[in-house]
């Protein structure tokens, strides 16, 4: 998202030179830096878009599984398969059994202390616990 303002200052920037080096008759230089900053301000906020895009990372939970859908990359690993779930800052770690295939990493694109990642954490820990057999003793 610091890209897309970036991109719109910089495209009110480039506007208004380029506005104001037709209106007060300044040299061309300045409407040609002008529409090189818009052109340069419409790239980044294309590219701030596609990367957002292929980028953004899906879990979906279910009482067996977990499904991670990076991009066009689908990984299902059942709750069965995990060993160690970890937090290492703004990534969550999940390793896998010996054998089982490569870990899981999730990246947390938000602060540190965002409520929905450690929602998601704890939901984790739920269903593993689930599949593991444990209860919550009163």
């Amino acid at each position: 998202m610091r890209s897309l303002a970036i991109s719109a200052g910089a495209a009110l920037i480039a506007a208004a030179m380029i506005v104001l080096g037709s209106a007060l008759d300044l040299p061309r230089v300045v409407i040609i830096a002008g529409a090189t900053l818009m052109i340069f301000a419409v790239a980044l906020a294309v590219v701030a878009v596609v990367l957002t895009a292929r980028l953004r990372t899906t879990l979906i939970l279910d009482p067996t599984s977990i499904t991670i859908i990076n991009g066009r990359r689908r990984r299902v690993v059942g709750w069965s398969t995990i060993d160690i779930v970890r937090r290492q800052g703004p990534r969550l770690l999940l390793i896998t059994n010996p054998g089982s295939g490569a870990d899981l990493t999730v990246v947390n694109p938000r602060a540190g202390n965002d409520v929905m990642f450690s929602a998601l954490i704890a939901e984790i820990q739920k269903r593993l616990d689930a599949d593991r057999g444990y209860r919550q003793v009163l």
